[in-house]
């Protein structure tokens, strides 16, 4: 038995440096991709996390009767934005804070808001060569807004914020790369 152990060592050992390397290698990019993607998968269910609780509470608390889908938001704080519709049919988007005990849950209608649609349009009139990452509803200071994410002509991040309600501009963030 014990020969057979040394026999088995002895073969790795009889690996010129080449070979025990790329071993080595192959066996590093192994454990880098299975705890990436663990990394991935913690992610992900930390992304979802407590939609169902939100659910169950948008529609006890609210007049919201059908859920059609449930985002996370990070601005100032974190929230829900649930989008959903009452018994009449209309539809509505909630904020729903992540935060405290005692929730401020701000509603509004869908049918008081400029359409996406709207936003985007008059985005890509004044930013033609831009790409948009993302358009979202934001709640920043109590003011709801449309949040506009994207790269302009000059390859910088972008967060741009417009009123829900009448479209005028708000603020805007610019963000150099620092790496290319």
């Amino acid at each position: 038995m014990r020969k057979m152990k040394n026999k088995q060592f002895s073969q790795f050992t009889g690996l010129n440096w080449i070979q025990k390397s790329f071993i080595i290698f192959i066996a590093i990019i192994v454990v880098a991709v299975i705890f990436g993607v663990y990394l991935y998968l913690g992610t992900m269910k930390n992304k979802t996390a407590n939609f169902e609780q939100t659910k169950e509470v948008i529609l006890e608390q609210t007049p919201i009767t059908k859920v059609d889908k449930i985002e996370l938001y990070h601005g100032d704080e974190a929230y829900h934005l649930v989008y959903g519709s009452d018994k009449k049919g209309e539809e509505q988007i909630i904020f729903y804070p992540l935060k405290g005990k005692e929730k401020d849950i701000t509603t509004i209608s869908m049918s008081e808001i400029i359409p996406k649609e709207q936003i985007l349009q008059s985005w890509q009139k004044n930013c033609a060569n831009c790409e948009l990452n993302k358009i979202s509803p934001a709640l920043i200071n109590d003011q709801l807004l449309w949040e506009i994410t994207y790269y302009d002509e000059n390859d910088r991040y972008v967060l741009d914020y417009f009123s829900i309600h009448d479209g005028s501009s708000y603020e805007q963030y610019r963000f150099n790369r620092m790496f290319d």
